[in-house]
């Protein structure tokens, strides 16, 4: 069975896989840049680029890994969930004894049958969870406004006017309308496990290289529409959540957007992203906009099983947990480098 549905996954992602043309935006009049003013007093400073994780797939992780890998408090957890499915009681007592049989025998013991009794009972307690916790599709996105307030951000600290750092950041957010379905998320994501998956790294290098055109033909307002745009794919990347799990993503689709909406909760007040955001005084110089978008990929995949189980088991209290604060500060300092990278390339 495990093969089975691996095996699936990967044909329909290489049949799916097109080659995505974008078409620039009408020209807009040529203006002369004005670089002088600053949005800080700090001199942002280019650091060396960190050197890709490469991660070869020897094993295909085991479906319902988060389940089979639950320690005994997250079993108690698992547990409660089960408890309020909708199924009769008959039913959660069954599901419980069949939990507490497969728990004995993993990892060594596990069977195909297992597998078909894992699906069973993870769509009982996934259809409760994302009830109770919020399904509304799996997020391409930063929750709200996060995308403009990243890319203005990373405009003004490195030198863009007001007036132009506004036309990246009103434009940062549209990619998320342009596509719907299976697409809206393959194209704002990629697992850099090989084989690799997404293409949230071609998208982005598509249009950091029409922005660089559109600046050097002096069509500002057009080179910073499409900077907007590019910035938006690389500050995907920076969330764990776009780089991995994208099968136990979909099954429980409120992991994903409850974690992407404690970002947004949390960018002002409480633990105040914003500000790791905004004090992030360095940026990679960027030369190949699509490997620098891999690199970042690469550098947050190995934190997002992790951030899976901690959201999965901990719904209503992950926020406060230190690994997810440090991952979440790691993933935005991390995207703000390379958007003000892009920046950077974009006007070089």
């Amino acid at each position: 069975m495990r093969t089975k549905k691996f095996g699936l996954r990967i044909l329909i992602l290489a049949m799916l896989l097109v080659s995505m043309v974008f078409v620039p935006a009408s020209c807009a009049k040529p203006f002369t840049e004005k670089i002088t003013e600053k949005a800080v007093e700090e001199i942002e400073y280019s650091v060396p680029e960190p050197e890709p994780i490469i991660t070869l797939s020897t094993t295909s992780k085991m479906p319902y890994w988060y389940l089979l890998e639950a320690d005994e408090n997250q079993q108690k957890i698992f547990f409660s969930y089960i408890d309020n499915c909708y199924v009769s009681n008959e039913e959660k007592k069954e599901m419980k004894k069949e939990m507490e049989d497969i728990w004995k025998r993993y990892p060594d013991k596990i069977t195909e049958e297992d597998y078909q009794t894992l699906e069973e009972i993870s769509n009982a307690t996934s259809e409760y969870l994302n009830h109770k916790y919020g399904n509304k599709g799996i997020g391409i996105q930063w929750a709200g406004n996060t995308h403009n307030k990243m890319t203005y951000s990373a405009c003004r600290k490195m030198g863009v006017s007001i007036n132009y750092a506004q036309t990246a950041s009103d434009y940062a957010d549209d990619p998320d309308d342009w596509d719907s379905g299976f697409w809206q998320s393959y194209n704002h994501y990629y697992n850099p496990v090989v084989p690799t998956t997404g293409y949230a790294h071609v998208n982005c290098a598509n249009l950091t290289n029409n922005a660089k055109a559109y600046y050097s033909n002096s069509q500002l307002t057009s080179a910073y529409q499409h900077l907007g745009y590019a910035t938006h794919y690389m500050s995907d990347l920076g969330n764990p959540m776009h780089t991995g799990c994208e099968v136990d993503q979909y099954q429980n689709q409120w992991v994903h957007t409850s974690y992407e909406s404690y970002v947004y909760n949390n960018w002002d007040t409480g633990q105040k992203y914003g500000d790791v955001v905004n004090a992030t005084n360095t940026y990679y110089t960027i030369t190949n906009p699509k490997q620098s978008a891999e690199n970042l990929a690469s550098s947050t995949h190995p934190d997002v099983d992790t951030l899976y189980k901690l959201v999965y088991y901990n719904p209503t209290t992950f926020g406060s947990n230190p690994d997810v604060i440090a991952i979440t500060m790691y993933g935005l300092r991390e995207a703000t480098k390379y958007n003000k990278g892009l920046v950077n390339y974009v006007r070089g």
